[in-house]
């Protein structure tokens, strides 16, 4: 992140208006910056004095400590929800495994039917395929093909 893109989102920072992508680079940024860090600590120290005006409360006496704890707040968070993050994937996975193996044991485990081997049956080939496809005997076929030359 460059230092034009962090000075613009310093009052989004402030007012918690980054999302956890933004959050972490913006403060990788302010850490390795002291110009950037610097701006920081003005607007911090001017948006929350008027902030705290116009709700009528008590000016604050070090903002400089106020910003360091959002900062430690902000860091904490990034990794509470990366945390998170990476929990919910792992549990995801480990559901999927689980279900993988308890669906390859059910199957492994599972009752298989019986075999019946056929002993006997009624089913019988046809032996002339002619004669049950056309009406004509088969006498009359076989003087056709004798005719024609063909088959036997």
């Amino acid at each position: 992140m460059t230092c034009t893109e962090t000075q613009s989102l310093i009052k989004a920072f402030i007012n918690d208006e980054l999302n956890i992508n933004e959050q972490e680079e913006f403060i990788q940024h302010i850490e390795s910056c002291p110009n950037c860090r610097e701006e920081l600590e003005v607007y911090y120290a001017i948006l929350t004095a008027m902030k705290q005006l116009d709700e009528d409360k008590n000016l604050s006496g070090d903002y400089s400590q106020e910003l360091k704890e959002k900062i430690e707040h902000t860091r904490e968070r990034i990794i509470h929800l990366r945390y998170n993050y990476y929990r919910k994937k792992g549990a995801l996975f480990l559901i999927i495994v689980l279900l993988a193996v308890f669906l390859s044991l059910y199957h492994y485990f599972m009752p298989k039917e019986e075999e019946n081997n056929v002993t006997e049956s009624t089913f019988r080939l046809r032996k002339s395929f002619m004669e049950d496809r056309y009406d004509k005997p088969a006498q009359e076929l076989d003087e056709y093909f004798k005719k024609q030359g063909g088959l036997d």
